[in-house]
């Protein structure tokens, strides 16, 4: 758990990147209270602290550019301007592709943020792709103004990163958020060239986020079929101590065709892994206990064995109508 109320911005700098690179010439310290608190949103808004990453190289860690430039930083932060542009120099140099927008680059040392209730140093790396229009309201003199003002929402996802000092001993902790599923290959793998600090998690999120997005969009399946498929997706990881794709389609996709079969098994074969529970754990808050139809009305359901489901609700086609319709049974009214 990170909390970062009584944390400080120590220093910070702004650089552009579009198809020439503009780097600023100024590092900042001690900013006013508000503008504090609008960066401290900026970098750590929505930033996932479930996935941990590290900084990796296939033949020695000091060749990769973020992790040596963070580190100088940690070590000694008269270097903070000089660092700080080498990482924006190094975003600039894998940025140069048609799909990556320019904007602004945030770069800035936290101290005094608590990670699991123990002080750490914090540098964070916020790329700004989109700024917004605000009306900016004053009252004057009893006249109501109002101008329109160029910004950026502190709010809104942003390709971000915070690296966390661990000591002298021990490699940073890397947490990140990507704007789009596109800018992955960039933002992480290129840029920061970060892999998953546990494999296990990891695999684990990705087998079951895979595993829910074929049976949501499988065609062949009613919305209480898939609402069954889904929760014997969840069983299946909860009783097993480790995902193999084949045994997973034995025993959750009885009556799975070829085709089928073909798709789990290119879709999540990379991701066979011992279960992470902490990502198990995860997935459950996320996974579909809702039927949804097309009339803004939802069923929620709510069903320790969900072999019932075909028990108590039933679908139907009413020709009088042209409509389907679903047939719930119950006991008791609560």
């Amino acid at each position: 758990m990170l909390e970062v109320s009584e944390s400080k911005l120590a220093h910070y700098s702004l650089h552009f990147l579009s198809e020439t690179l503009i780097l600023g010439e100024e590092v900042f310290t001690q900013p006013e209270v508000m503008l504090e608190a609008a960066f401290t949103q900026l970098a750590f808004n929505k930033i996932d602290m479930e996935q941990q990453y590290e900084f990796f190289h296939e033949s020695n860690i000091a060749l990769n550019e973020v992790f040596t430039y963070s580190r100088a930083i940690f070590e000694q932060e008269n270097n903070f301007l000089e660092q700080s542009q080498n990482i924006a120099k190094h975003l600039h140099s894998v940025s140069q592709h048609p799909n990556i927008k320019s904007g602004e680059l945030f770069i800035g040392l936290f101290e005094n943020c608590l990670l699991l209730n123990e002080a750490k140093k914090i540098l964070a790396i916020v790329k700004i792709d989109e700024k917004e229009m605000f009306l900016d309201v004053k009252n004057e003199h009893n006249q109501m103004i109002v101008h329109g003002v160029d910004g950026i929402n502190v709010k809104k996802i942003n390709n971000m990163a915070i690296i966390v000092d661990m000591g002298p001993d021990q490699s940073p902790a890397v947490y990140i958020k990507t704007k789009r599923k596109e800018d992955i290959v960039y933002w992480q793998e290129r840029f920061l060239k970060i892999q998953a600090a546990d494999e296990h998690y990891y695999k684990t999120n990705l087998a079951l986020t895979e595993c829910k997005k074929f049976i949501l969009k499988e065609e062949n399946y009613t919305s209480t079929e898939k609402l069954g498929l889904l929760n014997k997706t969840l069983d299946y990881f909860r009783n097993e101590e480790e995902f193999q794709v084949n045994h997973y389609i034995e025993t959750v996709f009885e009556q799975a065709d070829t085709t089928q079969k073909d798709v789990i098994i290119n879709s999540v074969k990379p991701y066979e892994t011992i279960i992470s529970d902490s990502a198990l754990e995860k997935a459950e808050k996320k996974y579909k206990r809702k039927i949804k139809l097309d009339s803004n009305i939802e069923i929620q359901v709510n069903i320790q064995h969900i072999d019932q489901i075909d028990e108590l609700i039933e679908v139907g086609y009413d020709e009088a109508t042209n409509r389907k319709f679903y047939k719930i049974y119950f006991q008791d009214e609560q």
